[in-house]
């Protein structure tokens, strides 16, 4: 598929990574479906008025493809909803864990007063208990709600399975490797990810 919207640029700008949040949206999903969330009117107008405001300001600072500032994960402990937004959704997990010593990868470890090893040992991960699959994630809906606050094209990130990966204990006999674990999330996200609201709509995926 084509991505239309930098045709006319030479060099587009845009930011990467989640926006700070603004102190009043103190509201969080938690796991929750969006529509749950959307029913809730203090939920709704926070959410709603937060996208325009991340928006509004990346608008005015003159980027050419806007980000709704990865408003949908919940504010938790450095950021960790950023890899755990799919894990609250899907089946196969279960509980909030400390990964141990022996499954923890060579990338995760760091030595006992740095600040990787506080947020490490302070993040929990549900186990891998049964056969990963797909429930909805609502990506297209959130893209939908940015979309809808600018002429500017919005982009939409997420994690990769690759990297949650690398926070899971295998705790069931579907699965006898991570290598099996990764390759189910990446089939319960990837058609997910690209199924948007119209085959015509301008986008661009990171």
């Amino acid at each position: 598929m084509a991505l239309t919207v930098t045709k006319d640029l030479i060099l587009p700008a845009t930011v990467t990574g989640s926006w700070p949040r603004p102190r009043w949206f103190d509201t969080s999903m938690w796991g929750r479906p969006l529509d749950t969330c959307m029913m809730d009117v203090r939920f709704r107008e926070k959410f709603q008025d937060a996208l325009a405001v991340v928006i509004g300001d990346e608008d005015r600072a003159g980027l050419d493809i806007l980000t709704h500032g990865d408003f949908h994960c919940d504010e938790d402990f450095a950021g960790r909803s950023w890899h755990h937004y799919p894990l609250q959704r899907w089946t196969g997990f279960e509980g909030d864990h400390l990964q141990s010593e022996k499954t923890r990868s060579p990338w995760l470890r760091y030595p006992p007063g740095t600040l990787l090893n506080e947020i490490y040992t302070a993040w929990r991960w549900p186990r891998v208990t049964g056969k990963i699959e797909h429930r909805p994630l609502d990506y297209p809906k959130i893209w939908r709600l940015a979309q809808g606050k600018s002429r500017k094209p919005v982009r939409f990130g997420t994690c990769c399975s690759q990297v949650m990966g690398l926070f899971l204990d295998i705790h069931t006999n579907k699965y006898k490797d991570n290598r099996e674990v990764v390759w189910d999330m990446a089939r319960s996200k990837s058609p997910r990810c690209t199924s948007w609201p119209t085959p015509s709509a301008r986008r661009t995926r990171r």
